[in-house]
């Protein structure tokens, strides 16, 4: 043995370097390549590299051929870990090449036993079944049992993969019983991990379930981590079929990080891609066609067209859900993939995807013929879960088509499969289907039963979910029982209903959030990436600075927000859910309880075309309708702030049009006056404070300015905002604590009057802490905010449309995006953004507002002070003056307010001064 091969060997496998004869040496080394296979497949791709040396060293000249077939099958075994099926067929032929030029049928029969696998990973299904019988016959006429039950094992991996379950079963079970026989535990546990994906396919969940846990449970006590991985996948995927999304997220990302530990890309890539499906039943959109894109491009590299074909389905069904025109394209190559490998599931599964493409547009006759097709071919294969889900659509396709019968038949069918095999996410449809069902049918009982139910299912799913970026993604996509339920409220005409539907799926999200205990301990790597975005941030402001331009986000910005962003909702999937308080049932007497005398709440809805507000008052609760047309509100809120925006960039370009500007604006606002809170007036009657709950764009329209004969409503109402009715009780709970300590920052690099701000509100109080300058930082709010009573925020602001989470105040260190904001840990005291469009946020159906607002109620806060639009610096100081003046006083935040726009208004009349900032959260 040369100097080369002895090293090599007493570094990796010390021990063996003693071995006197070169073939024992090296069938030793094969060995081991085969044990760690299944458990290490690094050392095994180690001891492939070890036997290759041997044979180029030549240590065992009189028996070369041998050593090169082991060296040869054991590069083929390396090859599978690392994904390279190609390379490894090639390793596998010679090998056997090799061992019949020396006579050796046996261990050449042997190494086209993982040659199955290879070639039916690369989508060559007969090819792989062709060999698979041959070598079965091969083995069993030389003896060799336990190598043909490999085969068979193999063989059912070949079938499961073709989706014919029924003789994939069949093979796992004859593997199973064989290598029970002789005792080869690796075998006989992927074996049952084989079976239980059939039957799981085949629908038998329960059973599946079974196996899958025995199995777990013997690849655990025998340190099999990839067993262990895979078991962990398909228990996922079984889960993630019943709609159980908390543990199929949980499962998929530990098979994950396992398959990324041992170093396998073939099943990384593949777990990658399912985290992608789970994401696109949450409706994670843009994250799921994210990983849809990396694994179709991985799977062409690792020649997986199986695996291509379903991410390109996948990344087909995406784009349809956020009508991008590319669908078809992707539908296209998945079908050419799927024809090629005879895969008649996976085109059922494109058919399925043009049959919800067809009803998304509206081409009802086309969806349900494609979604007939579809389950036809689904229930010939014996597909449960892909039969389910198409027989729903042709369902719902049924209901927009009017027929309605026939639709109650096809949703009660499908609903008794689902609830048998405890599928929730098709119980929800059906459900929901069967509730618009008896609604057309005029049985107003049986459909609010029907939303009843479905709505019920949804939220023990929407619960459970880790992270309210993900429920409230997920119940966007599920509000149809809600607004239908709603609808049966206002038809039944009680407010109290109303309001109760209503506020059901309002801000849910942010609720759920504010009940959990606070967030994991941070992780190692996304404190590395906010450090480098930071060092990015403040290069971008830099050469904004030197450049005066606008603002550019690089690419490398943008990536490493998505990586942050991911990382930390990968970091929640496998954590333990963390018990907090329970999520309050809302009450509207609790509501009206909390209430003091000329208090009230105004909660605007929208349904159809029709914008209509719930009045709660002490004394009762009225539903005011026909409010005014919702698309003639957007045009106003529109108009109104285009008004507004033409001070955007100050006043002074302008001054000479001012006069003209404020007619305008007034009129803009005398308008929606007219249109939103006129109709109220005799419903609000006396009262003298109001919350308002906007309703979608009404969120950016500054109450405090609309006005009628009268005056603007700043004048008379002491006004705030909040997200939902069960947040502003939330917020009549949590009043604001008394301005004792204050802490004050202004960060003045970019704003000069940012340090002269935060001392002059320092000063107005006892308690008072101002840090200017460099010392206007994040480490100085995470060193003070916890304890401070009023934090005031006196820097620049970015609001981004793009990524809402990443909107940020720019301080003297780092930037205080959403993201970074909501682990402050404040008290319960009142926090004044007094920077650019702190209170601008992204809206989604369901009214959870994504924004700096949000993410300080997150952090603590009970009230936020933020500004819709960009303020001017000058008039802002003097406003912030009087504010905090009437705070000194003692009077509360919103009367604060009312005091520092009445005042402000008299010397600066237009809007844009003076009504910019709105309070959040309660008076």
């Amino acid at each position: 043995m040369d100097e080369r091969a002895r090293r090599l060997l007493e570094t990796e496998f010390p021990g063996l370097e003693s071995t006197a004869d070169a073939l024992t040496l090296a069938w030793a080394l094969k060995g081991i390549c085969y044990q760690a296979w299944g458990s290490e497949p690094s050392r095994a791709a180690r001891a492939a590299a070890c036997l290759r040396t041997l044979f180029e060293a030549g240590v065992a000249a009189a028996d070369a051929d041998e050593v090169e077939a082991l060296a040869e099958w054991t590069a083929g075994i390396a090859s599978t870990t690392r994904g390279q099926m190609s390379d490894a067929v090639e390793s596998f032929d010679r090998a056997a090449a090799a061992f019949r030029r020396v006579g050796k049928p046996d261990p050449a029969a042997q190494t086209q036993v993982p040659k199955i696998m290879a070639l039916s990973m690369l989508g060559r299904h007969e090819q792989a079944t062709a060999c698979a019988l041959e070598t079965q016959r091969q083995l069993v006429a030389l003896g060799n049992l336990a190598a043909a039950s490999r085969v068979s094992l193999n063989l059912g991996g070949a079938y499961l993969r073709r989706d014919d379950y029924a003789a994939a079963a069949r093979h796992y079970r004859e593997a199973a019983v064989l290598f029970a026989r002789v005792g080869d535990h690796a075998q006989s546990i992927l074996s049952d991990i084989g079976m239980a994906d059939a039957l799981a396919a085949l629908g038998d969940f329960d059973e599946a379930l079974r196996m899958y846990a025995r199995a777990r449970m013997r690849a655990v006590q025998r340190r099999f981590d990839v067993s262990v991985a895979l078991a962990d996948e398909s228990i996922a995927l079984v889960e993630l079929a019943r709609g159980r999304y908390r543990e199929a997220l949980a499962g998929l990302e530990s098979a994950r990080r396992s398959y990324a530990a041992l170093a396998l890309p073939q099943h990384l890539a593949i777990a990658e891609k399912q985290l992608g499906d789970a994401y696109l039943e949450l409706r994670l959109l843009p994250e799921a066609l994210a990983l849809f894109e990396v694994a179709i491009a991985t799977f062409h590299a690792l020649e997986s067209p199986d695996e291509q074909a379903w991410a390109l389905a996948q990344r087909g069904r995406a784009q349809t859900l956020l009508q991008q025109g590319d669908a078809d394209a992707s539908f296209a190559q998945a079908l050419t993939l799927f024809v090629a490998q005879g895969n008649d599931v996976g085109r059922a599964a494109v058919t399925l995807a043009r049959a919800e493409l067809a009803l998304s547009r509206d081409d009802v006759a086309g969806a349900v013929d494609l979604a007939q097709q579809a389950a036809q071919a689904f229930g010939s294969a014996g597909q449960a879960d892909g039969c389910a889900r198409a027989e729903v659509v042709h369902a719902q396709a049924l209901v927009q088509q009017g027929r309605f019968a026939e639709a109650a038949v096809a949703f009660d069918a499908t609903l008794a499969r689902a609830r048998a095999q405890r599928q929730t996410a098709v119980q929800v449809r059906c459900l929901t289907g069967r509730g618009l069902v008896a609604q057309a049918a005029g049985d107003t009982g049986a459909a609010i039963g029907a939303f009843e139910a479905a709505i019920e299912l949804f939220e023990d799913q929407r619960r459970a979910l880790p992270g309210d970026d993900m429920r409230s993604a997920f119940l966007t996509e599920h509000l149809r029982p809600y607004q239908e339920r709603l609808r049966l409220a206002l038809h039944g005409g009680d407010a109290c209903d109303v309001l109760t539907q209503l506020d059901r799926f309002r801000a849910r999200s942010l609720e759920e959030r504010l009940c959990e205990e606070s967030a994991p301990a941070a992780d190692d790597d996304l404190h590395r990436l906010r450090t480098r975005l930071n060092w990015l941030y403040r290069r971008a402001n830099r050469l904004l600075e030197e450049s005066g331009g606008p603002a550019v986000t690089s690419a490398e910005v943008l990536r490493l927000e998505h990586e942050l962003l991911e990382r930390a909702r990968r970091g929640r999937l496998t954590a333990p859910r963390r018990a907090g308080e329970a999520a309050s049932r809302f009450s509207v007497d609790t509501l009206q309880r909390a209430l003091a005398d000329g208090d009230a709440l105004v909660e605007y809805g929208v349904l159809d075309d029709e914008l209509f507000a719930c009045v709660v008052t002490p004394g009762g609760v009225q539903l005011v309708r026909q409010l005014a047309s919702w698309s003639k509100v957007l045009d106003a809120v529109r108009s109104a702030r285009f008004q507004i925006d033409t001070l955007r960039h100050g006043a002074a370009p302008v001054r000479r049009h001012l006069a003209a500007l404020l007619a305008r604006v007034r009129a803009r606002m005398a308008a929606l006056h007219a249109l939103v809170w006129a109709p109220l007036s005799a419903t609000l009657g006396a009262s003298t404070r109001v919350i308002v709950v906007p309703h979608a764009q009404l969120a950016l329209l500054p109450f405090a300015a609309l006005h009628d004969a009268a005056g603007a409503l700043g004048d008379r109402f002491d006004l705030a905002v909040s997200s939902s009715a069960r947040m502003a009780l939330r917020g009549l709970g949590r009043p604001s604590l008394p301005p004792r300590r204050v802490l004050a920052l202004g960060e003045s690099s970019r704003l000069a009057h940012a340090a002269r701000e935060a001392q002059a509100v320092a000063t107005q109080f006892e308690a008072g802490a101002a840090f200017v300058g460099t010392q206007a930082s994040v480490a100085t709010l995470d060193a003070h905010g916890r304890h401070a009573d009023v934090l005031h925020l006196a820097c620049h602001g970015v609001f981004r449309s793009d990524n809402p989470r990443f909107s940020a105040l720019t301080l003297s260190d780092e930037a205080l995006t959403v993201e970074r904001a909501e682990s402050l840990g404040l008290k319960a005291c009142t926090v004044v953004l007094s920077a650019c469009e702190t209170g601008v946020t992204a809206l989604s159906s369901g009214d959870e507002m994504i924004g700096l607002v949000r993410a300080f109620m997150i952090a603590g806060a009970a009230r936020v002070l933020a500004s819709l639009w960009p303020v001017d610096d000058d008039v802002t100081a003097d406003f912030m003056a009087r504010f905090y003046g009437a705070l000194v006083k003692g009077a509360g935040p919103a009367a604060a307010l009312r005091a520092a726009q009445v005042a402000t208004a008299r010397e600066h009349p237009h809007p844009y001064f003076w009504a910019a900032f709105t309070l959040y959260g309660g008076w």
